[in-house]
C-alpha cells in the first residue's frame, strides 16, 4: 500500500522530471538559435568582405554601410529581446515563489484537515464502542437485521415465483383455445354470451378440460402477486426498523458532540479548497508566463521573428546575389574562399533549421506532457486523494503507470482511471458500516471523511469493511439469506 501523500510525492517527482525535460529542450533550442545567429552574422561579414574585394570604393561603401545598419538593427532587436526575456524570467520566478508559498499554506491546512478528520474518526469509534455494548441498541440492531433478512428472503421468493409463472405459463399462453376462453372470462360471473356462442364455448371448455386448467393458471398468476405484496410489506417494515436504528445512531452522535467536530472538519476542508482555488489560479497564471517563455525558447517571439525576417531579407538581396555570382566567375582565389565559406554556412544553416524544427516539435510534446502532469496533480488534490487516510493499493503499478505516462505511452485519462481504481479511504478506528450504515443505503458514520462520504452505498464504491465483531453486522438489501421469515 502507498499513502496518498506518498503518491502525491511521486506525482511531484514526475512533475519535476517533466519540467526538467522542458528546460533541457529549451536549452538545446537556445543553443541552436545562437549558432544560427552566429552563422547569419558570419554571412554578413563574408558579404561585406566580398563587397570590399569586388566593388568600387563608392559602391563598396554604400553596400557595406547598408549591411552594417541592418546588422545594428538586428543587434538592437536582440538586445530588446534579452531585456524582455529577463523581465519575463523575473515574473516567472516571482510567480513560482508565490506558488511555493501557497503550496506551503496548503500543506499546513491539509494537516489541519487531517487532524479534524482524526478527531471525528476517534469520536465515532468511541460512540460505536459504547453502542456496541448497549443492550437496547443491540436489540434494535438485531430487529433491523432480522427485518432486513426477512424482507430480502421474501423478495427472493417473489422473484422465483414470478420466474416460475413465466416458465410454466408458456404452455397456457400458447394454447389458442385456452386463451380464447380465458380472455372471455368463461366460467366467471362476468362471462357474457348468447345462445349458440355459449353452447359452443361450453363444448370447447369440456374438450380441453378448461375448468381445471383455468384454476391452475389463476393460481399461477395469483401467487406471485401475493408474494410481492408480502415482500413489499416486509420491506416497509424493514425500512421502518432501519429508520429507528438510524435515529439511534444520529442521536448518539449528537450526544457525543460529533456534529460539532463534523462542522470543524467541514470548515477546515472549505479553507483547504479555497487555497486549492488560489493555487489553481496561480498555476494558471504561471502556465501563461511559461507559454510566453516557450515562444522565446522556440524563437517565435516578436523580437526574434523581426530579427530573423530582417536578416533573411538582407541576405536575399539582389545585389548580394549578383555579388556572389560575379565572384564565382572570377579567377581570384580570395573570392573563391569567401564564396566557399558562404556555401558552408548555408549548408550549416539548413542543418540547424532541421534540428531546430525537430527540437520545437519535441518542446511542444514535452510542454503538453508537463501540462497534463500539472492537471493530474490538480485533480489528485481536488479529490482529496492526498489525505492522511487515503491509500493506493499497488505501489509498483502506480509507479509504473506514472513512468509510462511521462514517456508518452499512457494518456492522462487512463492513468486517472487506474488511480481511481487503486484508491481507498481507510479510517483508523471507526466503521462506516456500523449499525444503520451496514444496510447498503448510506451511513451516518463518516469515519472523519466528511459529509460527502455519507452519500449512497459506500461499500460498493470504496470497498470498506470492518474487522470488529459486533460493529459491522450487516444485512444487505441484495439478499443472500436463505432461512426464516417464509410466506
Amino acid at each position: 500500500m502507498m499513502s496518498g501523500r506518498e503518491t502525491l510525492g511521486t506525482i511531484d517527482q514526475a512533475l519535476n522530471e517533466a519540467r526538467a525535460q522542458v528546460a533541457a529542450v529549451e536549452g538545446r533550442i537556445e543553443a541552436v538559435e545562437q549558432q544560427q545567429q552566429a552563422q547569419r552574422r558570419g554571412q554578413v561579414e563574408d558579404y561585406k568582405a566580398l563587397a570590399r574585394l569586388r566593388l568600387g570604393a563608392l559602391a563598396d561603401a554604400a553596400l557595406v554601410t547598408h549591411l552594417d545598419q541592418s546588422e545594428q538593427q538586428v543587434a538592437a532587436l536582440l538586445a530588446q529581446r534579452e531585456v524582455a526575456l529577463t523581465q519575463l524570467k523575473e515574473q516567472i520566478q516571482l510567480a513560482e515563489s508565490g506558488l511555493r508559498t501557497l503550496e506551503s499554506e496548503r500543506s499546513a491546512q491539509a494537516a489541519r484537515v487531517d487532524s479534524a478528520a482524526r478527531a471525528v474518526d476517534a469520536a465515532e469509534a468511541g460512540t460505536q464502542a459504547r453502542l456496541d455494548v448497549d443492550p437496547d441498541y443491540m436489540a434494535r440492531r438485531d430487529r433491523a437485521t432480522d427485518a432486513e433478512r426477512k424482507a430480502a428472503h421474501a423478495a427472493e421468493k417473489a422473484d422465483r415465483s414470478e420466474e416460475e409463472r413465466e416458465e410454466k405459463g408458456v404452455s397456457y399462453r400458447e394454447d389458442p383455445l385456452f386463451m380464447y376462453l380465458w380472455k372471455r372470462r368463461y366460467g366467471q360471473p362476468e362471462y357474457r354470451a348468447w345462445g349458440l356462442t355459449r353452447w359452443l364455448d361450453g363444448k370447447v371448455a369440456r374438450l380441453i378440460g378448461f375448468a381445471d386448467a383455468r384454476a391452475n393458471y389463476a393460481r399461477l398468476n395469483e401467487i406471485p402477486e401475493r408474494l410481492r405484496e408480502h415482500a413489499a410489506a416486509l420491506q416497509a417494515a424493514a425500512e421502518s426498523e432501519l429508520a429507528d436504528l438510524k435515529a439511534l445512531d444520529e442521536a448518539a452522535r449528537v450526544a457525543d458532540g460529533i456534529p460539532a467536530l463534523d462542522a470543524q472538519l467541514v470548515e477546515a476542508q472549505a479553507e483547504l479548497e479555497a487555497i486549492d482555488r488560489r493555487i489553481a489560479q496561480a498555476g494558471s497564471d504561471l502556465q501563461g508566463l511559461e507559454v510566453r517563455k516557450a515562444f522565446y525558447a522556440a524563437g517565435q517571439d516578436e523580437y526574434s521573428s523581426k530579427a530573423l525576417e530582417l536578416m533573411a531579407s538582407e541576405l536575399q538581396r539582389d545585389d548580394l546575389m549578383e555579388l556572389r555570382r560575379e565572384a564565382l566567375a572570377t579567377p581570384f582565389p580570395e573570392d573563391d574562399l569567401i564564396v566557399a565559406r558562404l556555401l558552408e554556412r548555408e549548408d550549416e544553416r539548413r542543418r540547424l533549421d532541421v534540428s531546430l524544427q525537430a527540437l520545437r516539435e519535441s518542446l511542444a510534446r514535452n510542454r503538453q506532457r508537463l501540462e497534463e502532469v500539472e492537471t493530474l496533480r490538480t485533480d489528485f488534490k481536488r479529490n482529496s486523494y492526498d489525505r492522511a487516510d487515503s491509500q493506493f493499493g499497488d505501489e509498483a503499478m502506480i509507479a509504473m503507470m506514472l513512468g509510462q505516462f511521462l514517456s508518452g505511452v499512457l494518456d492522462r485519462r487512463n492513468l486517472w482511471r487506474v488511480m481511481q481504481e487503486q484508491q481507498r479511504y481507510r479510517p483508523e478506528r471507526s466503521d462506516p458500516g456500523f449499525g444503520s450504515g451496514g444496510f447498503g443505503r448510506g451511513t451516518v458514520w463518516g469515519g472523519g471523511l466528511g459529509d460527502a462520504r455519507r452519500q449512497g452505498d459506500i461499500f460498493g464504491g470504496l470497498g470498506r469493511g470492518s474487522s470488529r465483531g459486533g460493529g459491522g453486522r450487516r444485512g444487505g438489501s441484495g439478499g443472500g439469506f436463505r432461512t426464516g421469515g417464509g410466506f
